[in-house]
């Protein structure tokens, strides 16, 4: 039985790897014996995803996320709105992120680019939609728009945990010949970064100036738990 049984935990990772199949396919036949709304069970299914990765190879020490902060109610609203909950680890550099992810790009190492490191677990809910919202509007309307409205700004760290993310739950990359704003950190003070997969399935960033607008590039923000927002 045990033979048995690691056999079929092997064919369903090769049908993962080979992206036959989706973590988000399998949720239909689990939902029965697990609570996916359960705030306990999001902090370690992400939590294991990370040490799966080997995220702890890589920082050196042993990861331990903090109790996601979203009740079963907002969990359940996100996945009934095609929103995932996420968590960028404290602590952890972009190179550090880019690494474990395997993305490249000279801003990764720049130091002209402004890090963005979080001081804790930071825990929010995304979109999951493939392509990016706000199309259109200059870096400089979208921070003050994301600010009046609590949304959180993306920083590359965030992005390349997004990105890692949404390949991993729907083996699909986002962002694919689009641009969106990071927001949260500089280029070189007054620059303002830009980002994306470009039409060679290439991540891309540049450094950009916020007046700038197209019909390409957009934005994505993070949205915080009720009980944090004030």
């Amino acid at each position: 039985m045990e033979n048995t049984k690691q056999s079929i935990l092997s064919l369903v990772d090769n049908l993962l790897s080979q992206k036959v199949i989706s973590p988000s396919d399998l949720r239909r036949y689990v939902r029965q014996s697990i609570d996916d709304t359960d705030p306990e069970f999001i902090r370690e299914e992400m939590e294991t995803w990370y040490r799966n990765a080997g995220i702890e190879s890589i920082i050196g020490k042993k990861l331990e996320l903090s109790p996601c902060p979203f009740t079963a109610e907002e969990i359940l609203e996100a996945q009934q709105n095609q929103e995932t909950i996420l968590c960028v680890p404290k602590g952890i550099s972009r190179e550090e992120f880019g690494e474990l992810f395997h993305i490249k790009s000279w801003a990764l190492h720049d130091p002209l680019v402004t890090p963005a490191i979080e001081q804790e677990d930071c825990w929010f809910k995304v979109s999951m939609s493939l392509t990016p919202s706000y199309m259109n509007k200059s870096g400089i309307e979208l921070c003050h728009q994301f600010e009046d409205e609590k949304k959180m700004h993306f920083s590359l760290e965030r992005y390349l945990v997004f990105i890692a993310r949404i390949r991993y739950l729907t083996g699909k990359t986002p962002d694919s010949e689009y641009w969106i704003w990071i927001p949260r950190g500089r280029y070189d003070r007054s620059g303002m970064l830009i980002a994306g997969f470009d039409r060679n399935a290439s991540f891309n960033v540049h450094g950009w100036m916020p007046q700038f607008s197209a019909s390409f590039l957009g934005a994505r923000y993070g949205i915080a738990p009720k009980s944090s927002i004030q």
